[in-house]
């Protein structure tokens, strides 16, 4: 398979989100990125430098948000939000609300 960047240089692509999910994750980064703020704030982070990337990476996802396009590819910023969604599914039992709402409406189908 032929490689997609072969130069190995940044590529701008535009993101098209519905300004639904766009407000959602402008929510959820400046969320994270406050968190993070705090944290460092603190003084008790145990490798501030990494923290400090990850804030980095949540700006730079804020910015292209706003322009509606983002630079490719930012591995930090993909690393950073990967592991954001997964603690935040963590915390909202993401899972299980799947797993519930699947089985309503299992029942509810067989009801007719």
């Amino acid at each position: 398979m032929a490689d997609q960047n072969p130069m190995g240089g940044l590529r701008v692509v535009p993101i098209d989100l519905p300004a639904a999910q766009a407000e959602i994750l402008r929510g959820e980064l400046l969320g994270w990125l406050a968190g993070i703020e705090e944290d460092l704030g603190s003084g008790q982070l145990p490798d501030p430098s990494v923290d400090a990337r990850e804030a980095d990476a949540f700006r730079r996802l804020l910015a292209a948000l706003d322009r509606r396009e983002i630079a490719l590819p930012d591995e930090e910023a993909r690393e950073a939000m990967s592991r954001a969604a997964e603690g935040y599914d963590d915390a909202s039992g993401y899972e299980r609300v799947v797993a519930v709402h699947d089985a309503h409406h299992a029942l509810l189908s067989l009801l007719g």
